[in-house]
């Protein structure tokens, strides 16, 4: 989980230059035919790929939800949002996801909601106010040298 979360960092952080130079689009297009190109041989090359033999309708759904909702359509709203803000606030969309399982568990399985649940929101959103709040004296000026101009 380490791992992923600093790949995404990083990710955010270093792909910003290439997404000006060509387009979110382009750069997302090529990124992702790149990573599936690779998971074709590599899937080739151990024959893992005989398993999709196998499957049936649900299966190929399931899949092409997941290969079209949520990786494309995701990744495609990632790529356009960095092009336009920072990757802290574009990264800060990510703490959306546990919120949103926890209160679709709780709607479709009857998971609860416990008090670690909301602590644990709780100390997300705080992250997340530290991390977009800018400091008084920053904030103080930068108001006052747009006054001066």
């Amino acid at each position: 989980m380490t791992a992923a979360v600093l790949c995404m960092a990083f990710y955010s952080v270093w792909s910003r230059p290439f997404i000006e130079r060509s387009s979110a689009l382009g750069f997302l297009a090529v990124g992702m035919g790149g990573g599936a190109a690779v998971l074709i041989v590599l899937g080739l090359a151990t024959g893992r790929l005989a398993i999709l033999a196998g499957f049936g309708p649900p299966q190929w759904i399931a899949g092409i939800y997941l290969g079209i909702g949520g990786g494309a359509l995701a990744f495609i709203l990632w790529v356009l949002a960095l092009e336009r803000t920072t990757p802290t606030r574009v990264a800060n969309t990510m703490t959306v996801n546990p919120l949103a399982a926890a209160l679709l568990a709780n709607q479709l399985v009857g998971e609860p909601i416990t008090l670690n649940l909301v602590v644990g929101l709780v100390a997300v959103f705080a992250g997340i106010w530290l991390a977009t709040t800018e400091p008084r004296h920053r904030a103080a000026r930068r108001r006052l040298t747009g006054v001066l101009k």
